[in-house]
């Protein structure tokens, strides 16, 4: 492969890359001016990024070493840089004037770890891409805030992550011991998905392997056990990159864990299924039930970004089902709601940045109180995204529940694991109802609670440009789903060779055919669910 091939390629992180290095110049500068301009040129830069991602951002037959561009890498692309033009807004005015070219080279950095992750096809490269992803997001906490709490979330951040990128580590060594090749597929080179297709099946050290990896990915989706640092790091940090946090380390973990169950083509041993079960079950109702004991509306933003990691997980253990919507495809649906969790997540946490009481952040119940008085719009825009977060319709957060349980209600009755699947929809559900609890208080405390606190607006245009943006979304998709469906059903063809099948194993040979049949519609133009 000669450079022109990467370069064209890698167009996007390329574009990224030299904008972070054009921030970081400038953060050097000693005129204000020029410091001033960070904020632009990152968002410059991920235009460019887009308008490269759409020229030559398309899925290709060969392979770069340690690279494959697939429809799952498109995708990924087209959701993350999407994101990142609200994430930028949201952040336009919160850095202090010395630290901006730092701030937003660190976080266009970490979205360009984001796409890479999404192309990696062997596992140093997957690791080295997951911690870009990270490493910033540790800094960004700390640049976020000039007080202690800033400071202490950032130290807990990084430690945990260290401890997390080393259990990681571990686990993908198991996996290079098991197979001899850090190449997660190829067909022209040995690589782990032949190698465990070979044997028919994950040897003892491949499944430690795998353990080990989830383990460590699950930090960095905070499922559980692993959730307990994301309360104290979301209220420690500035409402804007709490925003960023709940959704680009997320979304890291979530496509790493399914490359590493794609090379096993999604059969895996039962007990890494009941595992990744027991932790969607548990992270589900940890969350909720944590979040109703919360005031201070960070810390149940923050739970409630636990809850929605178990939801997510659902989706991962029904699996990808080639040429349906998500309403039969576990990751086209968490694919779906993935995007629509962001720019929900991301809106209301906007909302939290758009006001301040007496100079202070606005982060309790009080400090809402009354806001449809004081601040209609602002107040409008949160009830949107709450309700998304709690699947209420219309919004687009209720689709992606209703993707995300329905898939695990359709898996086939033949399967072993059709009744796991259909209880863990059945405690999905139980949770969702669950969580309204909370979410209605956001509600009334913003639409009926009294007018106490003296709430004042800041950040100027750029964050309620960006918060109308993700309300506006949220309506949006929900009207017309198919805008994001329609993709999600595509990024998972590159997944498995195999037709239809669920982390728990093979489908019947009749379910099969049902599939070939849906795939040739899908090839023909038919309906994504």
């Amino acid at each position: 492969m000669t450079i022109a091939d990467y370069a064209t390629q890698l167009s996007p992180e390329l574009a990224l890359i030299v904008g972070a290095c054009i921030a970081f110049l400038t953060g050097v500068s000693r005129n204000i001016a020029t410091r001033s301009l960070a904020a632009p040129i990152a968002f410059t830069a991920v235009l460019a990024a887009i308008a490269a991602t759409a020229i030559y951002g398309r899925p290709i037959d060969t392979q770069l070493p340690g690279l494959q561009f697939t429809t799952l890498t498109q995708y990924i692309r087209w959701i993350t840089l999407l994101t990142a033009l609200p994430l930028i807004l949201v952040n336009w005015k919160l850095p202090v004037d010395g630290e901006r070219g730092e701030f937003f080279g660190l976080l266009l950095t970490s979205v360009a770890g984001l796409t890479l992750t999404a192309a990696a096809n062997d596992l140093i490269v997957l690791f080295l891409a997951i911690e870009l992803v990270s490493v910033p997001t540790y800094i960004l906490v700390a640049l976020s805030r000039t007080d202690t709490r800033a400071s202490e979330a950032s130290v807990k951040y990084f430690f945990l992550g260290a401890l997390s990128a080393a259990i990681f580590a571990y686990g993908l060594s198991f996996l290079y011991g098991a197979a001899g090749t850090t190449l997660l597929i190829s067909d022209t080179a040995p690589n782990l998905a032949d190698s465990f297709a070979s044997i028919q099946g994950m040897t003892l050290y491949g499944t430690i392997g795998l353990l080990l990896a989830f383990a460590g990915l699950s930090f960095k989706i905070g499922a559980v056990p692993f959730h307990a640092y994301v309360p104290d790091v979301y209220e420690g940090a500035a409402s804007p990159v709490t925003g960023l946090l709940g959704f680009l380390p997320k979304l890291a973990g979530f496509v790493a864990i399914i490359k590493l169950l794609t090379i096993c083509n999604w059969n895996v041993p039962d007990a890494i299924f009941w595992l990744i079960w027991t932790v969607a079950a548990l992270t589900m109702t940890v969350g909720n039930v944590l979040a109703l004991l919360q005031t201070n509306v960070k810390r149940m933003l923050a739970y409630s970004s636990v809850a929605h990691s178990g939801y997510m997980l659902i989706g991962l253990l029904v699996g990808p089902a080639i040429g349906e919507g998500p309403m039969h495809d576990g990751i086209a649906a968490m694919l779906f709601y993935v995007f629509v969790y962001g720019l929900m997540n991301l809106g209301a946490f906007a909302v939290l940045s758009a006001l301040s009481n007496h100079g202070e952040d606005c982060e309790t119940l009080r400090d809402l109180s009354g806001l449809i008085r004081r601040t209609p719009a602002l107040a409008i825009a949160m009830v949107i995204c709450v309700f998304s977060l709690m699947g209420f319709p219309p919004t687009a957060g209720f689709l992606g529940k209703v993707y995300i349980f329905s898939s695990a209600v359709s898996v086939d009755p033949a399967n072993t694991f059709h009744q796991p699947l259909i209880i863990l929809a059945v405690i999905g559900v139980i949770n969702s109802a669950i969580a309204a609890a909370y979410y209605l208080r956001i509600v009334s405390a913003c639409v009926m609670g009294d007018s106490k606190s003296e709430q004042e607006p800041r950040g100027g245009a750029y964050v309620r440009l960006a918060l109308g943006a993700c309300s506006l979304a949220m309506i949006l998709l929900f009207i017309m789903p198919s805008l994001l469906a329609n993709p999600a059903r595509s990024a998972t063809t590159s997944l498995t060779e195999s037709g239809t099948t669920t982390l728990a194993g093979a489908q019947t040979g009749g379910q099969a055919g049902a599939q070939t049949g849906g795939q040739a519609g899908a090839q023909t133009g038919g309906p994504p669910l």
